[in-house]
């Protein structure tokens, strides 16, 4: 194959997702094993984008560079190509062959470059990867190069609010759409939407989940089940995912009246029964090479079903932990995986409130059961704008665990997966972050026609990302595990309120590290912003800056930001009905 078809291969590849990896290659956080035994390099991770800029004609050319590393000891070689679009394939410049290369345009106009990095270990095949794409614009005067007319967003960074852990979905549960590691793949590769999040199903009867049949339960029949339980686990672990396990129902037998459906409840003499069902899922996810990160006691304990579910009062739920502890770790730990790494232990979750979250009162207000409850869930379902302020004043992290918006009507559900639906749901994402202080934001179905990718019902294509999906990888790709900060406007009104209205709703972050800092803008209205300048702290000098869109025809599209000189500032643009992320990186 000759070279240039590889690189077109390549580029066109990345265009699919647009090829803003914003954290890096496809690979961060997986085991490279199966590459090394396969013969080929490790696919460099790129850790700072060239970023876009402006010059005046006849003045000098800001210098793009781009950092990247490998985690098998290879060595990286650098190609800068130029092309005539941000889509559009480009041509290799001659001895343009570093980590660096300053641009030699003279002419008024705008022109675009990116570079391929090359990983070569000897006796293995080379691996490469596309970084973004720049912008670099020469201007007749600096003054003129962008007119915000004093619009700018300004980044606060001594003000900081909850921990952001991150963005996901649930997986199926019985008879809905069967999920595939592929999908895996799209919705937790930085390839594709970049989430973090997990969610799966704990069965009551977890010995004939792959029979197709469920013990204790005469009417069940012969459901359907999950065909790859334990390789999705995995998989979603080697992206570096947290993993939530969420039980429906406790064995029949365990409740009062002895049925699966809702209407029932846990039978106190069997408390210590039902923590060792729930140890017994953690070890076996573990000893099947799946470990998870957190569980849950009960999924919706308010809220009667007429499926799977059990109820459990408020005072059902702290007498449950005062009896039996922290059951992840009595009477020995059961190690858990989370973030791309071991734990300590499987961390425990309060039952998942299908609403208010005050139903965890009297569990916090005990020291005892307190002591044995790590993380805090609830759903969103008729309470969305309700802060557990009682569980973030603890210090705990409050996670939105299940949220499903969708028209009801079949009629309608060919309306679910378009452009107009999604500003109901990123409103769900932006008012748990910014009116909650949620950590974590995570939707119901992953695949679904009204899901983040869908399963070929209604419009959608089966397993390809929906709108909104790409919606909330405008989040996953520049917010996972950071900590929310502040910001302030000039020249510009912000949506501070719970509703969507017309104008602006922004989130800012920082990295953990401190070497990042992210915006997500959502602009709703039918009018173009324009161009806007996004002003950084003192002391904190960006060397890289890019950006992405999703927007009514755009899904993941790379958007530029241009950096200033100095480094303390870029520009960017805000079209009509968009949702625009950033990043600067030091």
């Amino acid at each position: 194959m000759k070279i240039q078809r590889k690189f077109l291969t390549l580029l066109l590849g990345i265009l699919l997702v647009f090829g803003l990896l914003v954290s890096g290659c496809p690979t961060d956080g997986i085991d490279e094993d199966e590459d090394d035994a396969g013969g080929k390099a490790a696919v460099p991770t790129i850790t700072a984008q060239p970023a876009s800029g402006y010059y005046e004609v006849n003045g000098t050319a800001p210098v793009l560079s781009v950092k990247a590393e490998v985690s098998d000891g290879g060595t990286l070689s650098y190609q800068w190509y130029k092309a005539s679009s941000l889509t559009a394939t480009g041509t290799p410049i001659e001895g343009a062959a570093a980590a660096t290369y300053q641009p030699a345009d003279t002419e008024a106009g705008s022109y675009y470059y990116y570079v391929v990095i090359t990983n070569t270990v000897t006796n293995k095949e080379p691996a490469e990867r596309a970084s973004n794409p720049a912008v670099i614009k020469v201007v007749s005067s600096i003054a003129d190069a962008f007119n915000t007319g004093g619009k700018a967003l300004v980044f606060d960074a001594d003000t900081e609010y909850q921990f952001v852990r991150g963005f996901g979905g649930m997986s199926n549960v019985w008879t809905s759409p069967d999920m595939t590691v592929k999908d895996i793949d799209t919705l937790f590769s930085p390839d594709g939407l970049g989430l973090n999040m997990f969610r799966i199903c704990v069965y009551p009867y977890m010995d004939d989940l792959f029979n197709g049949t469920e013990a204790g339960d005469a009417s069940a029949g012969n459901r359907k089940t999950h065909s790859d339980y334990y390789q999705l686990v995995k998989r979603v672990n080697e992206y570096g995912g947290y993993v939530l396990a969420s039980p429906w129902t406790p064995p029949a037998e365990f409740k009062d009246p002895p049925q699966r459906n809702g209407g029932s409840s846990l039978k106190p003499a069997f408390y210590g029964a039902y923590a060792q069902h729930l140890r017994d899922f953690c070890q076996r996810m573990l000893d099947n090479g799946a470990p998870i990160y957190a569980i849950s006691i009960q999924n919706e304990p308010n809220w009667a079903a007429t499926y799977d579910g059990c109820e459990w009062s408020p005072e059902q739920m702290r007498d449950f932990f005062k009896e039996v502890g922290h059951f992840t770790t009595l009477p020995t730990p059961i190690t858990g995986y989370g973030g791309g790494k071991k734990t300590d232990y499987v961390l425990t979750m309060n039952g998942e409130s299908a609403n208010s979250p005050t139903i965890n009162d009297a569990a916090l207000d005990d020291p005892v059961s307190k002591a044995a409850i790590d993380v805090l869930g609830r759903h969103i379902y008729g309470d969305r704008t309700t802060k557990y302020t009682k569980g973030l004043d603890m210090g705990y992290e409050v996670w939105m665990t299940e949220i499903n918006t969708n028209s009801g009507n079949a009629t309608d559900y060919p309306q679910d997966s378009t452009w107009p639906l999604v500003w109901g749901f990123i409103n769900d994402v932006h008012n748990c972050l910014h009116n909650n202080n949620e950590s974590a934001f995570i939707h119901w179905y992953s695949k679904r026609f009204y899901g983040l990718i869908g399963d070929g019902q209604y419009t959608t294509a089966n397993g390809e990302p929906t709108y909104r999906g790409w919606a909330l990888a405008q989040y996953a790709k520049f917010a996972n595990e950071t900590t929310r900060i502040g910001l302030t406007a000039e020249g510009i009104s912000i949506n501070t309120s719970t509703t969507m209205g017309s104008e602006l709703k922004v989130t800012a972050y920082r990295s953990e590290d401190g070497n990042s800092l992210s915006m997500v803008i959502l602009n709703p209205a039918d009018q173009a912003v324009g161009d806007v300048e996004i002003k950084l702290p003192s002391g904190f000098t960006a060397t890289s800056a890019y950006g992405m869109k999703t927007n009514n025809g755009s899904k993941g599209a790379a958007e530029p930001v241009y950096l200033n000189a100095a480094g303390n500032a870029g520009f960017i643009n805000l079209p009509a009905s968009t949702i625009i992320s950033v990043k600067f990186t030091k």
